[in-house]
């Protein structure tokens, strides 16, 4: 066995223990049906390619998302009102297709390479509030931000709890080298 293999076979026990413990904080808060929800703020992270410099952007952008849903909400009502709920293009396919614009133009354009780009957070943001509402959960914003924060937490742990015990056992360039990213074709060189 390769090198990179044992030390990636050790972090993702050290990831699994970690994790483990950490999702019981839900039950401990009396919300184990919302511990589906760490795993999004897990999902994005190491999509952004585990670097923990996008967490502010992962955070502000979660938050945008939220209140991009509220404006989503006004938005169709104001449509529903002058066109009525019974007219689906112009009570709800016209009003998505103008926010979502709106987010588009706002985020990919006005403030592109800032901390407020983030359109996958955002689209996060926005979709776990859609869900609530359309779920009628009895859970806010708030909630949600709350449970995104903490999967966050749960990102940062995973990768610093991995790498200090793989560290402390193989030594931290070691571990490091093992932790690089692979070359496009998958070879394992190392």
């Amino acid at each position: 066995m390769t090198d990179r293999r044992k030390i990636k076979l050790v972090q993702a026990l050290t990831g699994a223990v970690v994790l483990t413990i950490l999702m019981q904080g839900m039950t401990l808060l009396g919300m184990p049906q919302y511990t589906w929800m760490l795993f999004l703020p897990l999902l994005m992270f190491f999509a952004l390619g585990a670097d923990f410099k996008n967490i502010p952007a992962m955070l502000i952008g979660y938050a945008v998302g939220e209140l991009w849903c509220v404006v989503n909400s006004l938005v169709t009502a104001g449509f529903t009102a002058v066109f009525g709920a019974g007219n689906m293009v112009m009570s709800n396919i016209v009003p998505t297709i103008v926010v979502i614009f709106l987010i588009l133009t706002v985020h990919e354009n006005l403030f592109e390479g800032k901390v407020f780009s983030n359109i996958p957070c955002i689209f996060m943001g926005m979709a776990t509030s859609f869900f609530t509402l359309f779920m009628q959960q009895p859970i806010g914003y708030f909630h949600l931000f709350g449970f995104w924060c903490y999967g966050t937490v749960l990102a940062v742990c995973l990768v610093a709890g991995g790498m200090a015990v793989c560290s402390a056992i193989f030594g931290k360039e070691r571990a490091m080298a093992a932790m690089m990213p692979l070359p496009q074709d998958g070879s394992d060189n190392h």
